[in-house]
């Protein structure tokens, strides 16, 4: 698994319906200016607001139309757990090459039932695997101590996702290779020197590919990197909506990832 990649949108069409012939660009775009790994179906990729089955679509069309030398991660998150098996199912035949699962929204499972639910879908795919960890969304918070259990028990979970408290992972020992991904772009280089992370999830790259391919390079070989220009590009993205700003920016290159589903407008 690579330690950068980009969570692309889902390009809709003006009524809201999913475009998938609105990926080819976006990724031509990410692949031109080095981007090397692409997540899709993730938050930056409006998750929750697809069906299943427009999910299984997007596995499908990927399925036709892959483009060369990019890995593909995807995200699965569901509430019900059966609906997420379909998702895992679906990827594992595919050319999904890392997959990114989600805890339920909404819910808020125990520690307990949300390691079941982890062991429920890790059963039905033999693919790397990446957790995505997102209190502010879900209203659930993975433990730390819940983390290595299942890291113990399955070594094709590579890497962690990581929005809530980073600090908690520092000095815990995981496994070699492991990836520890920051969830976006804000505190980038604070994240990488003084706090635990060994990997980015972008928001940002959308934007500015090069310029966050650039920093994390230099961040993972521990050059010294001045935080200002990149955290002035960072804004930029999160100022407003960082969604809006992403779909206006691709369309105004005439890449038509269309509109944001409502109430995102």
């Amino acid at each position: 698994m690579k330690r950068l990649n980009v969570a692309i949108p889902t390009p809709f069409h003006s009524d809201e319906s999913l475009n998938t012939d609105g990926f080819a660009p976006i990724v031509a775009y990410q692949q031109q200016n080095g981007i090397e790994s692409l997540l899709i179906s993730g938050s930056t990729g409006e998750q929750h607001s697809l069906s299943i089955e427009e999910r299984l679509e997007i596995i499908r069309y990927f399925n036709q139309k892959r483009p060369q030398g990019m890995e593909l991660i995807f995200g699965v998150s569901a509430i019900r757990t059966r609906d997420a098996v379909r998702l895992v199912q679906a990827a594992e035949v595919s050319v999904m090459d890392v997959l990114l699962i989600g805890f339920p929204p909404y819910i808020r499972p125990t520690q307990q039932q949300a390691v079941a639910y982890v062991e429920e879908l890790l059963s039905h795919t033999s693919k790397p695997v990446a957790l995505y960890n997102n209190p502010d969304r879900t209203g659930f918070d993975l433990s730390p101590e819940s983390l290595n259990l299942l890291i113990r028990r399955y070594p094709n979970i590579v890497g962690y996702k990581e929005t809530g408290d980073l600090q908690r992972h520092v000095g815990l020992d995981y496994p070699e290779g492991f990836i520890l991904f920051a969830a976006g772009d804000m505190r980038l280089v604070e994240n990488f020197t003084s706090g635990p992370c060994t990997g980015l999830s972008s928001v940002a790259g959308n934007l500015y590919p090069q310029e966050i391919k650039s920093t994390v390079e230099r961040l993972l070989r521990q050059d010294q990197v001045e935080p200002g220009p990149i955290e002035e590009m960072v804004s930029r993205v999160f100022s407003g909506h960082a969604l809006i700003n992403i779909k206006q920016h691709y369309n105004r290159l005439e890449i038509p990832a269309g509109v944001c589903r409502a109430p995102i407008l």
